[in-house]
């Protein structure tokens, strides 16, 4: 295993000699190692899908923008999705979004963007597919969508116009574990104050799916 060796402010090394006991080399080496998968997964799509552009009511503006370019500060306004699958037990089948994901480690469902050669369905069944392995093209119902922005602060943002689709399914799920670190259920009847009183656990655009669906005549029957 090669060796790196690298300089820390004197007031860090002052608290690493205050700790002997900590293994610094373990943690170092877990820092470098994580963020060289972050950086591994934003080459990995720095241009290489085509998104649509949109203004701030979803409507289309007859371009298309590479994906990272759209991710990147301040970021180009561009058409995304979120999918909240419903089990029989009314529960939304959630899961931890991988670290190494813009906005990782908080709860979140099925999201992605509708691509240049993809309808809406097709965009769909293929996030369903890659995330939580469900081959079935299974009924979606479709709702409206929110304008939004957040800003990381590393230079990646999220600048999205995201549509919101409910999927039932009752089968068991197969997470993809490139994608998913863990599923976690959520009870549909309990999802609006739990995103009321914790947002900070959940990724933006499933607490603002979830504030959608309880402002629509359709979408509030499934939070009951």
């Amino acid at each position: 295993m090669p060796n790196v060796t690298f300089a820390v402010p004197q007031e860090v090394f002052r608290k690493m000699k205050e700790h002997p006991e900590v293994k610094w080399s373990e943690i170092a080496r877990k820092a470098v190692g994580d963020y060289a998968s972050s950086l591994e997964y934003k080459d990995k799509h720095k241009g290489t899908q085509l998104l649509f552009a949109v203004d701030d009511r979803g409507k289309p503006l007859g371009r298309v923008v590479q994906r990272w370019d759209a991710h990147s500060t301040p970021g180009i306004k561009h058409l995304a999705f979120a999918i909240l699958v419903l089990n029989k037990k009314g529960e939304f089948v959630l899961h931890v979004r991988p670290e190494r994901k813009v906005g990782g480690n908080a709860l979140d469902t099925p999201v992605s963007h509708i691509l240049s050669n993809e309808s809406k369905n097709e965009a769909m069944w293929r996030c369903l597919r890659e995330e939580y392995g469900i081959e079935e093209k299974i009924p979606l119902v479709h709702f409206d969508g929110f304008s939004y922005y957040k800003d990381y602060g590393d230079g990646t943002c999220e600048n999205e116009f995201c549509l919101v689709s409910i999927a039932n399914y009752n089968r068991k799920i197969k997470p993809n574990e490139k994608e998913v670190d863990a599923l976690v259920n959520l009870a549909a009847k309990k999802a609006l104050r739990e995103v009321t009183a914790h947002p900070e656990k959940y990724t933006i655009w499933f607490v603002k799916s979830i504030a959608l669906l309880a402002k629509d005549a359709t979408g509030k029957k499934y939070l009951a």
